[in-house]
């Protein structure tokens, strides 16, 4: 048997445990285990529930090691940004973690940007502007003095590897979510903390680099499951999708395709400039000490909703019926923008749509056919825009754009992306966070010297398909 890697996956709804098993040059996934992530209110708050995901995550692990065995050479972790947690001086939780959608942080943009200029926060750690991010949690927690008894700030996915191995130290790719840590002098910025209220003593634990090795198990689930090392992996889940990007150009475009679409080209240096604010354009940083300059688009969400109201009105379909009436429906006709605010969350989003079109005098969609192949013309024409930005303020330029996550498979958009931003899209993995989870696992454990030759195992291991532009739109 070859070796097996496992990549916890945690997102904010599910996590699951998947089972990368590398032959020597290829590798296969298999999810092993899959579990809900419920929140938790407390006094009015949303928090994780952090013993229960960590129970969750242990019961993957014995399904894996059942299964694989002595094979299993290590485990990474990788999740969503921005949240957190604060531990004492015993190292226990001061609260369970909040969650990033949580009430607290309303009113907490005007208070952080009354103590620093909004374009100032921009410059320095040239991180997007979102009501959620930890700049703004972090601000509350000052406000509510949660810092009283609180010795140690972890990110998430640091947190689980902390309960795993007993290592304390955040990793730069979730660490950059934050909106305080500054890409251009690769650490903390402590004039921004300071400004927000977070003591120092917070953020002396030091970071960990990815692509090496946290430590071994704890003694105790040592005893259980063996010398299963604890690999520092992109932490953050787009980071590990991005280190999978089946690609060897130095600086490809991709599109990390699923509820929401994350368009962005991997950089060597951060751009924080005016250009770049104005378009709202983030720098998170990558593996290897990349950056992820990408824009968060609305992506599948839409389509999901459509789909909810439909079925709520007993015309469920599936989605090859809906590309089979979106087919027959005029190209071009109703095209809006999916980032529109009234497209968050609404009761019915065929309404909102219809809604959105009519107040600007743009064709409303009459059938479920037209309503389908509106969304998709709409997200790949917000591609087109974004990339267009991305190729202009970047300098760089580009024919190829590689799409990956759920979304991939939605041939219908691949092909509208390839006609709307005139490049050739490859489409896949699907799996993409996973593949690059093991990838920096394989990279820890010595398997492969670099992300880029990591890249090459995926692209030995699934076969992206091709789209190209249509002659008729080229």
């Amino acid at each position: 048997m070859g070796k097996t890697y496992l990549a916890i996956d945690l997102g904010a709804g599910s996590g699951r445990v998947i089972a990368a098993a590398f032959d020597g040059k290829k590798l296969s996934l298999e999810e092993v285990s899959r579990w809900e992530s419920r929140p938790v209110k407390i006094g009015g708050s949303f928090h994780w529930d952090v013993d229960a995901i960590f129970s969750s995550i242990l019961g993957g692990l014995r399904a894996a090691k059942a299964k694989y065995g002595n094979s299993i050479v290590s485990l990474g972790i990788d999740t969503w940004g921005v949240d957190y947690g604060l531990l004492d001086a015993s190292d226990r939780l001061v609260s369970m973690p909040y969650i990033y959608r949580d009430s607290r942080t309303e009113g907490m943009e005007e208070v952080v940007f009354a103590k620093i200029p909004r374009g100032e926060i921009y410059a320095r750690t040239g991180i997007q502007f979102m009501f959620f991010n930890t700049i703004f949690q972090l601000a509350a927690d000052a406000r509510a003095g949660a810092f009283e008894r609180a010795e140690t700030f972890l990110m998430m996915p640091d947190l689980i590897a902390f309960m795993l191995c007993g290592v304390k130290a955040n990793e730069r790719t979730n660490a950059s979510t934050t909106q305080c840590y500054n890409p251009f002098k690769r650490d903390w910025d402590w004039g921004i903390l300071e400004k927000i209220g977070a003591p120092e003593r917070l953020f002396k634990s030091g970071f960990a680099e990815c692509g090496t090795c946290l430590g071994l198990l704890r003694p105790d689930l040592r005893a259980e499951f063996g010398d299963i090392k604890v690999a520092c992996v992109a932490t953050h889940d787009t980071a590990s999708a991005v280190v999978a990007t089946p690609s060897v150009e130095r600086n490809p475009a991709y599109v990390n395709s699923g509820t929401w679409s994350l368009a962005g080209l991997e950089l060597d240096s951060p751009i924080a400039n005016a250009e770049s604010l104005s378009e709202n354009f983030t720098n998170e940083i990558g593996a290897e000490n990349t950056v992820r300059f990408l824009k968060n688009i609305t992506g599948m969400w839409l389509v999901q909703k459509c789909r909810e109201s439909w079925k709520r009105a007993g015309c469920d379909a599936d989605f090859r019926e809906l590309e089979r009436e979106a087919a027959l429906a005029e190209p071009g006709r109703t095209v809006f923008d999916v980032d529109s605010p009234e497209f968050s969350m609404p009761d019915d989003m065929p309404s909102a749509i219809i809604s959105h079109c009519r107040e600007r005098s743009i064709a409303v969609p009459r059938t479920r056919g037209e309503m389908f192949r509106a969304i998709q013309e709409s997200i790949a024409a917000k591609y087109a825009g974004v990339f267009g930005g991305m190729r202009k303020i970047s300098g760089l330029d580009f024919g190829r754009i590689c799409i990956m996550g759920g979304g991939s498979k939605d041939a219908m958009l691949n092909q509208f992306a390839a006609d709307a931003t005139g490049c050739e899209i490859s489409a896949g993995p699907t799996e993409s966070t996973a593949f690059g989870n093991a990838i920096m696992q394989m990279k820890a454990s010595g398997d492969i010297s670099s992300a880029r030759e990591g890249r090459e195992v995926v692209l030995a291991s699934c076969r992206p398909e091709i789209f190209e532009p249509s002659a008729s739109r080229a």
